[in-house]
């Protein structure tokens, strides 16, 4: 039996399997979109920038209106950082979760190692604290996956995918607006 629960059974190494295929040609998808995502942010940062000097220093608006237009502008884009940060998380998702059945399956093979030598560990007050500074470490990396998670539910969720769509069509629609501003600035 003991030999039985070290190797892994078929459908365990094809699972793992399908999921690293699937990691493999999702990664450079969320890899692109992601690159993308973040230069029409900072895109649309430049030309809300672009639009705040515009109305401020060359048709001297007032400070209060020329902010309150900037800020209204930064809207959309803040939404597409928001997508960017979790397209940022969603390809560390592999490295967290590798790092979290290799930290797992260590912790297993060593109690594992320790029953069967007749070793029982002794509760004292090092190896709580070893065994709770592992819990510790444990934990931070399925708090780091679990943000992981929801932060794909930013993806999955059907009104965020329609503001980032939206968004993404405010930014061209930011530098049209911009390129008028700038010929009516030059003539």
């Amino acid at each position: 039996m003991s030999e039985v629960a070290q190797t892994p059974t078929a459908t365990e190494v094809s699972t793992q399997q399908r999921l690293l295929e699937i990691f493999n040609r999702l990664l450079p998808l969320v890899d692109s979109v992601s690159d993308k995502v973040r230069f029409a942010a900072l895109l649309g940062v430049g030309l809300d920038a672009w639009i705040f000097v515009w109305l401020y220093f060359l048709k001297h608006f007032s400070l209060t209106s020329a902010l309150v237009v900037a800020g209204v502008l930064l809207l959309p884009i803040l939404i597409l950082l928001r997508f960017w940060w979790v397209l940022e998380d969603i390809k560390d998702l592999p490295n967290i979760a590798g790092e979290m059945m290799n930290d797992a399956k260590g912790e297993i093979k060593e109690t594992v190692q320790g029953i069967r030598e007749g070793k029982t560990q002794k509760l004292g007050f090092l190896s709580s604290a070893k065994s709770l500074w592992s819990i510790g470490s444990m934990a931070t990396e399925a708090r780091e996956l679990v943000g992981s998670y929801i932060s794909i539910g930013t993806l999955a969720n059907p009104l965020s995918l329609i503001l980032g769509a939206l968004s993404l069509l405010f930014v061209l629609l930011l530098i049209l607006v911009s390129i008028v501003l700038l010929l009516l600035a030059l003539f």
